[in-house]
């Protein structure tokens, strides 16, 4: 419920900062490739294999893509993978890692937290959120997860 959410909107927040701050260098002086803004307001990150000026995006713009996605999937009934936007780079199709994973895990458990415990998108929204967990080392985070 309430309680819940509130923790995994918290939690995504602070997971944004750590990655926007982690990926500063990287990312200073670019612009988004999906909304083409700059990084002023909620700053940029990278955490893909995306070489040059590819691949640096707001987080929340992957959170949309990533939303609108599985929601066409899941329309459409396709059987794949709808859930690898949430941890899959667009641009270069390699897996995003380490802080900008774990923001992304975090944003997809907190679209998925209020639907039933028996929901299969809820438990995926766990398991997304518990590998991005464990690949920016949050290890103790990353098995509570894994068990619950």
């Amino acid at each position: 419920g309430g309680a819940e959410q509130h923790h995994a909107n918290k939690k995504y927040e602070e997971a944004v900062a750590d990655a926007v701050e982690e990926c500063a260098e990287d990312t200073d002086g670019q612009t988004c490739y999906i909304c083409l803004e700059d990084g002023s307001e909620e700053g940029l990150v990278r955490g893909c294999s995306c070489r040059g000026t590819a691949g640096v995006v707001h987080v929340s713009c992957l959170v949309e893509q990533a939303k609108i996605l599985v929601a066409d999937a899941e329309e459409r009934n396709l059987d794949d993978d709808k859930f690898e936007r949430w941890y899959t780079c667009g641009l270069c199709e390699q897996e995003h890692h380490g802080v900008v994973r774990c923001a992304l895990g975090w944003a997809c458990w907190k679209t998925y937290v209020g639907r039933p415990e028996t929901d299969s998108f809820r438990q995926c929204a766990m398991s997304v959120l518990g590998s991005g967990l464990s690949d920016a080392d949050h290890l103790e985070d990353a098995l509570s997860v894994r068990e619950a």
